[in-house]
């Protein structure tokens, strides 16, 4: 099999104050169409840890304050879509999705360039500490023109983009992340319809909770300020879901379904649940 490898200190992305334990690394692999295939052509460039991939949900409260249990909702400045949650005495194991990357127009009245990502991960709600990711960034330019790039990120790790793997807007992506344990995954991202997927094995990556299961739309930051979010046509979460470290499957039944609202309390995106594999999130004007 061929295969790449690569290990990256801590010291280089965090505070010189925390003690440095472990290195993260990771080995990546090439499969066409299900078969290996060369990876020499494939690297992955880093950009600085994107602390903004991350977002506390809060529940939506009914009578005498009481959570609602089932679909309950919340805002956030920069998240749109599912983030179902693990009891805890049975943590995420895995986690499953099928999505379109993000189809973009521009959206009148905001400068261009805008963007969206769309992505699925494991933490980074009820567990705000740490977020393990994979997805696809979108950008539409000043005339309209699109570019995508397919990405990964153990956060408070840096984010890599990964150069080889060709995305274009409107293509099925797949990203499955399996955890072996709290520091360790097999992350596996797919451009379904080209039928190349990229398969990182992950080690002493900074500790999951493994609380969270994510399907998100975002509105990220960059270079501290938040991006321009472009309109985006219908995107699809299908076929998804996740497992428990017990074996428990579980779906978008009981999930918070998290609507992105702007500072002025407009909503931009919401998700519109479907059952409970199924959910699409929606553009708002």
């Amino acid at each position: 099999m061929w295969s790449i490898v690569r290990s990256l200190s801590l010291a280089s992305l965090i505070s010189s104050a925390c003690t440095v334990t472990a290195q993260l690394s990771f080995v990546a692999s090439v499969k066409q169409h299900g078969k290996d295939v060369d990876a020499s052509g494939l690297s992955f460039v880093r950009i600085p840890p994107l602390e903004h991939r991350w977002h506390a949900s809060r529940p939506r409260r009914g009578q005498n304050n009481r959570t609602v249990e089932r679909d309950a909702v919340s805002y956030s400045a920069n998240w749109c879509g599912a983030s179902q949650h693990a009891s805890d005495s049975d943590g995420i194991k895995s986690v499953l999705g099928y999505f379109t990357a993000p189809d973009l127009t521009l959206r009148p009245g905001t400068p261009a360039p805008q963007f969206a990502a769309a992505w699925v991960g494991i933490d980074g709600a009820a567990c705000n500490t740490t977020l393990l990711q994979a997805g696809v960034t979108t950008i539409v330019n000043s005339d309209g023109g699109q570019s995508a790039s397919a990405w990964w990120e153990w956060y408070p790790e840096a984010s890599y983009t990964i150069s080889g793997l060709k995305v274009k807007a409107g293509e099925w992506m797949s990203v499955n992340i399996t955890t072996k344990d709290a520091s360790s995954a097999i992350l596996v991202i797919e451009n379904a319809d080209t039928g190349t997927s990229v398969t990182l094995e992950l080690n002493n990556g900074p500790q999951l909770c493994r609380r969270d299961a994510e399907w998100i739309l975002e509105d990220f930051y960059e270079s501290g300020k938040q991006v321009a979010l472009a309109n985006f046509a219908d995107l699809w979460f299908v076929d998804s879901g996740a497992t428990t470290v017990g074996g428990k499957n579980v779906g978008f039944d009981g999930a918070t379904m998290v609507h992105l609202r702007d500072e002025n309390g407009n909503v931009l995106c919401s998700p519109e649940p479907y059952d409970n594999s199924n959910f699409v999130v929606v553009s708002k004007p």
